[in-house]
């Protein structure tokens, strides 16, 4: 469905380059985790569907996760409003910003039953982010760092719970604790650059950056107590997170798995990460 584009491989080639980028590279691992953790719970899905939709929404998240931690918090707007039009728009204006390319191929995976809660939710999701930009204290931050884990979590299971068939809940309580976790982990990592950066509102302490290691060990324990058999998972998404932070270099060869179709006049772009 694109507007004005007139070159549709340069499109394909944009979202690829976003893809390979080292910078995104846990964000891309994260689809695979949660199909495992849908394999673990015994859950019926159409895997190809699930897939595809996590990598548009993950992807989509390390890209504007970046953009907010360069300084550009009002970018969050932009987005909200490109979702407020349903129908994706792909021109030459969406090609110069990875945001708006990624954004745009989001929207093409939010099934039009699912798509005003998926707004809605994008809405609570910024206005969480712009209260962590603004908690002055250590506690004020870390319960907005889980608001922000929980309803990115909650974003993903909104995406693909249509393509799910025997969950019971579990699935969409662990990704929101999970979350928070991943959050908060991202956190820990994070505290002194973010501070040197301005992202904060306060100048943490050593106390402070002991009560977000305590919260953040205490949550993580409390959800590998409840699913100890995800240990491995757990494991490789926090071992991920830190090496991510430190990567240096050019990115490995990825693994290839199909992601976000990007449609064209019939053309179909089948990005690979």
């Amino acid at each position: 469905m694109l507007e004005t584009i007139t070159d549709d491989r340069g499109l394909d080639l944009a979202y690829q380059a976003i893809a390979r980028d080292p910078k995104y590279a846990h964000f891309v691992n994260i689809p695979e985790r949660i199909v495992r953790c849908l394999d673990h719970f015994g859950v019926v899905f159409d895997r190809v569907a699930v897939t595809d939709n996590l990598c548009a929404y993950y992807l989509f998240i390390g890209v504007v996760d970046d953009a907010i931690d360069s300084g550009n918090l009002e970018i969050g707007r932009d987005i909200l409003e490109r979702f407020h039009t349903q129908v994706p728009s792909f021109d030459h204006h969406t090609l110069a910003s990875r945001v708006r390319l990624v954004t745009e191929v989001l929207k093409q995976h939010v099934r039009d039953d699912v798509y005003p809660l998926m707004l809605r939710k994008l809405h609570g999701l910024y206005r969480a982010v712009v209260a962590e930009r603004k908690a002055e204290t250590i506690a004020a931050y870390i319960e907005q760092r889980r608001v922000v884990g929980h309803l990115t979590a909650e974003l993903s299971y909104v995406l693909i719970r249509p393509f799910l068939n025997g969950d019971d809940g579990r699935v969409r309580r662990l990704l929101k604790q999970v979350g928070a976790v991943g959050c908060l982990v991202d956190s820990m990592i994070d505290l002194r650059s973010d501070s040197q950066l301005g992202l904060l509102s306060f100048k943490p302490t050593i106390s402070d950056r002991l009560k977000l290691m305590i919260s953040t060990l205490g949550e993580g324990l409390s959800v590998l107590m409840k699913h100890p058999a995800l240990l491995g998972v757990f494991l490789e998404a926090v071992s991920d997170n830190v090496r991510d932070r430190f990567r240096t270099g050019s990115r490995p060869a990825p693994r290839f798995v199909e992601t976000a179709r990007v449609q064209s006049s019939g053309t179909v772009f089948a990005p690979r990460l």
